[in-house]
């Protein structure tokens, strides 16, 4: 999607809105989806800002069930502190990070800010709050002995402001508001165990100057600033943290932000201005341009219901928590979002899975607009691409090819050594693994400008790298070197991993489609047909099933990346209805047993792929009852926000599938969901689709054509009870054999106008 096609979809989103902001039957139906608290959890033993260096071990069942919000830059996350009567609220800002030469994950990562707090004056008696999805906002109730606090609070859709609004009674009007600031050095430092590089932290154990207040009159100002090395002589950015405080009676109205600059002067000039958007508009008109945001945003995304509440809920979450932390304009989503914390291990962005599972949902669900930070990064970073290969000795003149190494900050640098291969991670195809989320984009968007001018190019590069290491056998065929299989328990996973082997085929693929699609007669496309024609066929063993490489057997089935099994999913490479690659794809599927969260989303999307909604379904309630936090994130060591994500990809593979020459409808649904509905998924052919299921049995297709494309459609409806019609009128359609559906269904083809939609429907 191009720049202009994102501010089209922003101001489609803010007219709608604008038109009729409220939706009386969304409303309703989100509320089913809110979250509420009689409880509120805190961490335990979370630390100050003076906590020594060598500190771990906190219990952050607080963060993992607080109140999240943001806006795509900053985030806050409301819960309960350690202290008595106290209520924090970390405040996050996803382009806080250290600002050193060089890369590594120290020297660029993440930074943590801190967290307000809300004391009481008197012992709290009763604790209640509720977070509403529909307008992004937490209100709730503080009893205490003292009085009660009621309270309101978001971070503003279209501004960097926090909003904080209470109304007291008793002494409770005197609630004390403070802000605790987190010392200003990566958490990797107190989350990893690993060693930490001796250049990062002076010999008092800091990466950066203490922060200070510099008030101005009755803006509250903690100042920040960023070194550029442990002398501290240079200083490269600012940010601070504002607050301000509008008191009324027994009312009171909090706005606060977080500013980063590059000097101290515009970093305070920032949120003065911040702070001067908050409080120059009423409380009412503030929060309704707020809402009309939200309530525009719900009514763009596809709208799938669950017959399954908890299911439901989750799904509907991750529509608000993947809006709170992107947006189009802000930096690409992190492990952490906008909520980041003091000790996590994974303070960057990592390419071998995390972030392709992030972004994997947001093409069905009609969020094209916001994975577009991603892809404009990776156009605008794209001689980052280049470094990161020639940067490496030996590899000088390799100026034609890009890759992404396993870890990068927002300007994706991150060189990738072939040496790697001996620790098992010369990941040499992640950047493939990552465009093909954008061609799916664009093939759902019938973006071509984008396809043919940006991601072509991109993708060429990234093969490239591909002709520079490949070994050419004497008989002209070719190899892949030692590169990596993600995550396996091996030293050296050997030549031809099938995860290089199934990223490079796709890429391949997909560069001879888009040459084909626009006539761009590339002077590389014979070498890519004849790449791609030579390559090796997919590493397996009939005992052990998928290899990992052409020299390592999947023999540790407790393995959580599926980075051996790209043929069956995400790129769909097997004939299910060949008996010997089915075969090959069940005995491979059923040995690796993933054990984390994140594994079940991957094989609960294969499953629904072979049609097997059944198993896929008992995939998925693992997932939701071993893995899930009560607010929907997950943890490895510290919060990574892909899985949840890529959970909402996998629920849609049981609504609708895309892959190869058709759309399959209902093709993964689990034989216990008889009815239920789905509209306004986005599927290959720039089609939104939208479907019925009644009695265990599909009675209704809608395809609205926004191309004009031919559509062919998978559907469980027997040809012989079809109607097709388009605006009334009865559309002539083909019945194409169709060997998986056999008597229970069939494939039907029709062709469509743009702008039009058509129904596939059951004859009464």
């Amino acid at each position: 999607m191009t720049a202009n096609r994102i501010l089209i979809f922003v101001a489609a989103v803010a007219l709608s809105a604008c038109k009729s902001s409220e939706n009386p039957e969304l409303r309703t139906f989100l509320a089913r989806q809110d979250s509420h608290w009689t409880e509120i959890l805190c961490d335990i033993d979370t630390p100050g800002p003076d906590r020594p260096s060598g500190w771990k071990g906190a219990n952050k069942e607080g963060y993992y069930s607080g109140a999240l919000m943001g806006n795509g830059l900053l985030g806050t996350n409301m819960y309960k502190a350690e202290a008595p009567n106290t209520y924090r609220l970390n405040v996050g800002r996803s382009d806080v990070t250290e600002q050193r030469s060089g890369y590594d994950i120290y020297r660029k990562g993440r930074l943590p800010i801190g967290y307000f707090t809300l004391s009481t004056v008197g012992n709290v008696t009763d604790e209640r709050m509720d977070l509403s999805l529909y307008d992004a906002e937490t209100t709730g109730t503080f009893a205490t002995d003292r009085g009660s606090l009621q309270f309101a609070t978001y971070v503003h859709a279209l501004y960097n402001c926090i909003v904080f609004e209470t109304s007291a009674t008793g002494e409770e009007k005197d609630y004390r508001w403070d802000f605790v600031p987190f010392q200003a050095v990566c958490p990797r430092v107190f989350g990893s165990g690993a060693p930490v590089p001796s250049s990062y932290l002076n010999a008092e154990g800091k990466s950066n100057p203490d922060a200070y207040r510099a008030d101005r009159g009755d803006m509250h100002c903690l100042v920040q600033p960023i070194a550029t090395d442990t002398t501290f002589t240079e200083i490269a950015k600012y940010y601070v943290v504002a607050w301000k405080e509008a008191a009324r009676g027994a009312s009171r109205r909090i706005i606060a932000t977080v500013a980063f600059e590059d000097t101290e002067a515009d970093a305070l000039n920032e949120a003065a201005a911040n702070m001067e958007i908050g409080l120059s508009s009423s409380s009412k008109s503030f929060r309704k341009s707020h809402r009309e945001w939200w309530h525009g945003f719900y009514k763009n995304v596809a709208f799938l219901t669950f017959p399954d509440p908890q299911i439901e809920r989750y799904y509907w979450m991750q529509y608000y928590k993947f809006a709170s932390t992107a947006r189009p304009g802000k930096p690409v989503v992190d492990l952490q979002g906008v909520w980041p914390i003091w000790d996590t291990p994974w303070p960057t962005i990592w390419m071998n899975l995390n972030i392709q599972l992030t972004y994997s949902f947001l093409t069905k669900a009609n969020m094209g607009a916001f994975a577009q930070p991603l892809w404009d990064s990776l156009w605008e970073h794209r001689d980052n691409l280049t470094r990161n290969v020639t940067d490496i000795p030996g590899q000088e003149t390799w100026t034609d090819a890009a890759c992404l190494g396993r870890t990068c900050s927002y300007d994706l640098y991150g060189p990738l050594s072939p040496s790697l291969a001996a620790s098992n991670q010369y990941e040499a195809g992640n950047l493939c693994w990552t465009l093909f989320y954008w061609y799916q984009q664009c093939m759902a968007y019938g973006d071509d400008e984008a396809m043919r001018d940006r991601l072509f190019p991109l993708l060429k590069s990234a093969v490239n790298l591909f002709f520079h290491i490949r070994i050419t056998n004497p008989d002209g065929t070719y190899s892949l070197p030692a590169t990596a299989s993600p995550e396996y328990p091996v030293n050296n996973a050997g030549p031809n991993t099938n995860y290089d082997l199934a990223n490079l085929r796709q890429a391949l693929a997909e560069l001879i489609e888009i040459d084909t699609r626009f006539s761009i007669n590339d002077p590389m496309l014979p070498e890519w047909k004849d790449f791609l024609a030579k390559m090796p066929d997919f590493q397996y063993s009939g005992e052990t099933g998928f290899k990992v490489s052409e020299t390592t057997e999947f023999i540790e089935t407790d393995h959580r990346h599926y980075s051996h099994l790209f043929m069956i999913y995400p790129y769909h490479m097997l004939d299910w209805n060949d008996a010997a690659e089915r075969a090959k794809a069940e005995l491979s599927i059923d040995r690796w047993q993933g054990d984390q969260g994140y594994s079940r989303t991957g094989k609960a999307a294969m499953l629904a792929s072979e049609g097997l909604g059944d198993r896929a379904l008992e995939q998925f309630e693992v997932l939701m009852t071993d893995f899930l936090k009560p607010n929907t994130l997950y943890a490895e060591s510290g919060p990574v926000i892909e899985t949840p994500l890529a959970g909402a990809s996998t629920l849609h593979e049981f609504y609708m599938q895309d892959w190869g020459d058709r759309i399959r409808v209902f093709h993964g649904c689990p034989s216990a969901w008889k009815d239920v509905t789905f509209r306004n998924m986005r599927a290959s052919g720039a089609f939104l689709v939208g479907a019925e299921r009644r009695d265990g049995r599909t009675v209704r297709v809608d395809v609205f054509s926004e191309k004009g494309n031919i559509c062919r459609l998978q559907t469980d409806m027997r040809p012989d009870g079809l109607v097709v019609r388009c605006n009334g009128n009865p559309v002539e359609f083909r019945v194409l054999p169709c060997p998986e559906m056999g008597e229970a269904g069939s494939l039907i083809e029709f062709e469509t106008r743009e702008g039009t939609a058509t129904s596939v429907l059951v004859s009464d």
